[in-house]
């Protein structure tokens, strides 16, 4: 009962005032819905691709409607060749081609057809739109000469063919692509980074109170109190640990029931990995803090713990993209477990798989927080 006295006096003064409520509860929240709405949310890959038909017959026309209907591509016809040429030098556009004059004939007639295609460098949707076109004409040509081949001529052979492409149009026959969203928001890590930071600094803050209690004497005044040391130990750690939980529901909740942001795992799942990481933060924290002698240098020790960290971690950037060396040091931080963890709950995997990386966080909780109880010692108030 006295340990969860002490844990909601630590609420009381974190977060139940009003700068606390703002800087660790809304503040966070809204911060890592902006970074979900900035970058967050999978991005549309369709690419721009400008076009002019001069073809007067009808294959050049079905060549157009079949590129539209292709989801990878939105097309926009232009009215002149230079105005083309314009839109690809000033990289409005991705590529661009042009159906020139007797396309249709051409094909017809079992002449070679061709479209010519502008571009300023190759790339992936300009190769994509090559292979498509030639796709195309390959089966405008396959269908001429099947047609010729039956010894029709001119125009039993315009009409054959018109009406194969009337058939054509009509895709009674297609393959549907059905997105049952089985992958992994490549922006994801973010989002998480950002919601580590977030909780690293509300815990932080909740050890400084400590430390301010301790250079008070006000820890020291606790503990001559009828109340037994481990009560007092526990409650300061569950009240870091109330702040921090009550932070993590209150961004979960945001993230995920107003910005609508899909992590693509169960929020119990998530849930409990942070709450993981949450020890491993408190066990950070409280190790800095019982290595610095005065409360005044804790947020630039912390500055210089939680930045270096949470860039190493993955925060900002995949590990994967960090050299050797680095990633592994990677594996020293908790972030880069958290991370880890929950895109592999979000690729697929359960809760009971992650059993290592919560041991990993479990220790660095255990480990840290030994050697952080120095700053419960009263007796080791700082000067001044």
């Amino acid at each position: 009962m006295n340990s969860l006295y002490i844990a909601m006096n630590m609420l009381r003064r974190t977060l139940f005032q009003k700068k606390g409520f703002l800087m660790y509860l809304l503040i966070p929240a809204a911060a890592v819905s902006l970074i979900i709405g900035v970058m967050g949310k999978q991005t549309d890959n369709r690419v721009d691709i400008a076009y002019i038909n001069k073809d007067q017959g009808t294959l050049g026309a079905h060549l157009i409607h079949e590129l539209s209907l292709l989801p990878e591509y939105r097309l926009q016809e232009q009215q002149s060749e230079a105005s083309l040429k314009e839109h690809v030098v000033k990289q409005k556009v991705s590529a661009a081609f042009q159906i020139p004059d007797g396309f249709s004939e051409s094909l017809l007639q079992g002449s070679p057809a061709q479209v010519d295609m502008f571009q300023l460098n190759s790339n992936e949707a300009s190769i994509t739109l090559k292979l498509a076109l030639d796709s195309q004409i390959a089966r405008y040509q396959d269908t001429t000469d099947l047609f010729r081949k039956q010894s029709l001529q001119e125009a039993a052979l315009r009409e054959a063919v018109e009406k194969t492409l009337t058939q054509m149009e009509k895709h009674q026959v297609k393959a549907q692509i059905t997105d049952l969203g089985l992958y992994v928001n490549p922006n994801m890590h973010i989002v998480i980074g950002f919601m580590l930071m977030f909780m690293m600094s509300v815990i932080n803050n909740t050890v400084s109170v400590i430390m301010e209690d301790r250079r008070m004497r006000t820890l020291a005044r606790t503990f001559t109190a009828p109340v037994r040391s481990l009560e007092i130990i526990l409650g300061n750690f569950l009240g870091s640990f109330l702040v921090g939980t009550l932070q993590v529901v209150v961004i979960l909740f945001v993230t995920r029931y107003v910005t609508h942001y899909e992590y693509g795992l169960p929020f119990l799942s998530q849930f409990i990995i942070l709450e993981f990481f949450l020890l491993a933060s408190m066990g950070i924290a409280s190790a800095v803090a019982g290595m610095v002698k005065s409360s005044t240098n804790m947020s630039v020790i912390n500055s210089l713990v939680v930045t270096p960290t949470c860039m190493l971690g993955g925060c900002f950037w995949p590990v994967s993209l960090m050299p050797d060396w680095m990633q592994k040091i990677a594996n020293f931080v908790p972030q880069k477990w958290a991370i880890e963890a929950i895109q592999r709950m979000a690729s697929g995997q359960t809760l009971s798989q992650m059993w290592m990386h919560m041991g990993v966080l479990t220790l660095f909780a255990l480990i840290l927080l030994g050697i952080g109880s120095v700053i419960l010692r009263p007796a080791d108030a700082e000067a001044g």
